[in-house]
């Protein structure tokens, strides 16, 4: 396991750079992926954003199991899990957690996963997850700490995307206790409102397309 990056060594993190232009929205995920890694132990740490329907790895710090620019699955495994239910999803080990691809897990030499999703006004954009290589690695301060850096990604990309003022999004980014709600009443399972769900993220996704072009940033993996 890397050895955390030392505090003074790390840009801070603070409420401007949470509401960069959309050019520097790049090193602001690097910057709270680099943080991710100090504050939890963790081996690696991916950001991922959708982007045509699909996820793209925007970010990652320490070991690198996915390079910037690679699809990562949404549709399985605990990624698609904190997608479809909004939920933050923690697996201790993978070698007893049947919601994990335990082949690609002993690949990689995973044993630990959080994964976050990352929202924007209530549709998922993204996941911020964390991993280990030894068992049982995280704990629940750990995963607080993910909550929030996943609410800073989340009001850097809302910000990108409608110029929303600073102060209608600061303190969802630091209140962690509403981070695993479920989606309002009006996106309750009838189909009607699954379908202005659907149609709501859609044009989110498509705003970040605009503001997010690509997912290669020329830079070595």
């Amino acid at each position: 396991m890397p050895n955390p990056r030392a505090e003074s060594e790390l840009p801070p993190v603070s409420p401007a750079a949470a509401f960069a232009p959309a050019e520097k929205l790049d090193r602001v995920f690097d910057i709270l992926a680099e943080r991710a890694l100090q504050e939890t132990g963790a081996t690696s740490v991916a950001i991922g954003l959708m982007r045509e329907g699909g996820v793209t790895c925007r970010a990652t710090a320490g070991r690198v199991i996915t390079a910037v620019g690679d699809p990562i699955n949404h549709e399985t495994g605990l990624t698609g899990l904190a997608i479809r239910r909004q939920m933050s999803q923690w697996c201790s080990d993978t070698e007893s957690d049947t919601r994990v691809n335990l082949e690609i897990c002993r690949q990689l030499g995973l044993r630990s996963i959080i994964v976050v999703p990352v929202s924007v006004q209530d549709a998922v954009v993204g996941v911020f997850a964390i991993f280990s290589g030894s068992p049982d690695a995280f704990s629940l301060a750990h995963l607080n700490a993910v909550k929030k850096l996943s609410h800073w990604i989340g009001a850097a990309v809302e910000h990108a995307i409608f110029k929303t003022p600073p102060a209608t999004i600061v303190p969802a980014m630091v209140d962690n206790k509403h981070s695993d709600q479920p989606p309002p009443t009006i996106f309750n399972s009838a189909s009607t409102h699954e379908s202005s769900l659907r149609n709501y993220t859609a044009r989110i996704w498509r705003a970040m397309a605009r503001v997010l072009p690509g997912g290669q940033r020329g830079r070595a993996s």
